[in-house]
């Protein structure tokens, strides 16, 4: 059987060894342009926006419970399903796996499309970046591109009351 395009360049994202404990009944990608902070150039960076989440990290025994969530926003994406894998290549191939020398971790990190640096999780989630918005203003600004089905990953969520608003733009 031949693999997709998309399928092919995909495939070797995802590590069997890397348990996917994250689970969201669907996404969002959120997107918007930052100032690269290498070049000075903007760039286009995107996030991973949930409606709600389970995460089974750290459930080892039968008495541990998963953390159960709202709205949020994913970062350092260490492994994806491959249709979310896919999807977000082929809208947002800026979003892919880097290493990153200050987080000394390999993650799912925007790159610069001009000079090809890392646009770390901490400055584009941060309070002075693009997806910490302050105002209605400031979420009315991102552009919201809807994901493909449910999600499965290794990652960490960030929840804040801006995102319950991108559940309303959604609806």
């Amino acid at each position: 059987m031949a693999l997709s395009f998309l399928e092919s360049r995909c495939i070797h994202r995802y590590d069997p060894m890397t348990p996917l404990t994250f689970s969201a009944p669907g996404y969002a990608l959120l997107q918007a342009t930052m100032q690269c902070w290498k070049c000075a150039k903007a760039t286009p960076v995107t996030t991973v926006w949930v409606p709600s989440f389970v995460d089974n990290e750290g459930v080892e025994e039968p008495d541990d419970e998963p953390e159960i969530g709202g709205t949020a926003i994913l970062g350092y994406i260490k492994a994806l399903d491959s249709g979310t894998a896919a999807h977000i290549q082929a809208v947002a191939p800026w979003l892919k796996p880097g290493r990153s020398k200050t987080a000394s971790a390999t993650y799912w990190a925007n790159h610069c499309e001009v000079c090809g640096a890392i646009q770390g999780d901490h400055s584009v989630r941060g309070v002075d970046g693009p997806f910490f918005p302050q105002d209605q203003a400031g979420v009315d600004a991102l552009q919201v591109i809807a994901g493909c089905g449910p999600l499965s990953a290794q990652a960490s969520a960030s929840q804040s009351g801006w995102m319950d608003l991108v559940a309303k733009r959604l609806a």
